[in-house]
Parts: structure tokens; C-alpha cells; sequence
């Protein structure tokens, strides 16, 4: 008798979610990109911070190809779960293109380091929060500086998958 008390009060205490386990949220099928702002005393020239959006968008839709994907400021698709993704760079190192082309092994690696928000856009939730890095040290001719932005890019774009936030094709 003891033991199913016990059983029927754990089964009470986990149906009512005071267990702690956060139910997922359902995949989303709208992504907003927000521009990625930089930190104080970061210096993060405006043209990246455009491209930085852009190369989230893409690879989003790249990765996702049946996801709409809005814009900062956009209004939200009818019908669709929308999920923001924004953040601040909160350091950026530009490296020097001489240094990877003609040293290699990391010299001259462009860094550019991002605390990185996935909100629930209808509720305002925070369901991610990620310190992530993209770095560009090695390319034909030592590489673009703005690749550091598309490494970044990439593993946004997989956290999504990975977290499970946006619906899979």
C-alpha cells in the first residue's frame, strides 16, 4: 500500500511539471535574424555586422530550406511560430590576411566571438543562450576576414538543428 502511494504521488508531482524538466517547444517555422550589435568597447565595423545577419539567413535557409526567414523590424509571417535569433559580438579580432597566407598554423586568425540569444518571438522566452565563436585562419591567399562571420554563421544554424528549435524539412 506504501509503495503505491508513493508511485501515485510521483506520478501527481512529474504531471505537474514541478519535476523541473521544461517541455521543448514545437519546432518554430519562421526564424527572425536580428543584426548582431557590438559589445562595449568592441570594434565591429557596420559592413560586418550586415554580413554577419546575411550569412545567418542563409545558412538557416540553407540548412532548413521550408523556413521563412524574416528580417529585423519585419512583421511576422501569419501562421507561422517565429523564432528570433540575436546577440552581441563581444569581441572581434580582424587578423591580418598577410600573417594566414604567409605564416599559417592560427597566425593572423580573424575572431569574432558572439553571446548569442534564441527567443521565442510570441512570448519573449529565452530558449538558447550560447557564447559562440567563428574564426577564419587559412584560405586561398590567407583567407577573407569576413569568413569568421560565416564560421559563425554555420554553428548558429546547427544549434537550431541541434537544439531542435526549427522544424526540420
Amino acid at each position: 500500500m506504501k509503495i503505491r502511494m508513493v508511485a501515485f504521488m510521483a506520478a501527481i508531482y512529474a504531471a505537474s511539471g514541478l519535476y523541473g524538466a521544461r517541455q521543448a517547444p514545437a519546432p518554430y517555422t519562421a526564424v527572425e535574424v536580428d543584426g548582431f550589435v557590438a559589445g562595449p568597447g568592441v570594434a565591429f565595423p557596420p559592413d560586418y555586422q550586415s554580413g554577419l545577419a546575411e550569412n545567418i539567413a542563409r545558412e538557416i535557409s540553407l540548412l532548413f530550406q521550408t523556413v521563412v526567414i524574416t528580417r529585423q523590424g519585419q512583421p511576422a509571417p501569419d501562421g507561422h511560430a517565429l523564432l528570433r535569433v540575436t546577440g552581441v559580438v563581444t569581441r572581434f579580432q580582424p587578423g591580418n590576411r598577410a600573417k594566414r597566407h604567409l605564416i599559417g598554423f592560427g597566425a593572423g586568425a580573424t575572431v569574432v566571438q558572439a553571446q548569442v540569444w534564441f527567443i521565442d518571438a510570441a512570448t519573449g522566452q529565452v530558449l538558447l543562450n550560447r557564447d559562440l565563436k567563428g574564426v577564419t585562419w587559412t584560405g586561398i591567399a590567407g583567407g577573407d576576414a569576413q569568413s569568421a562571420g560565416e564560421s559563425l554563421a554555420k554553428k548558429i544554424a546547427k544549434l537550431c538543428s541541434s537544439g531542435q528549435l526549427v522544424e526540420p524539412n
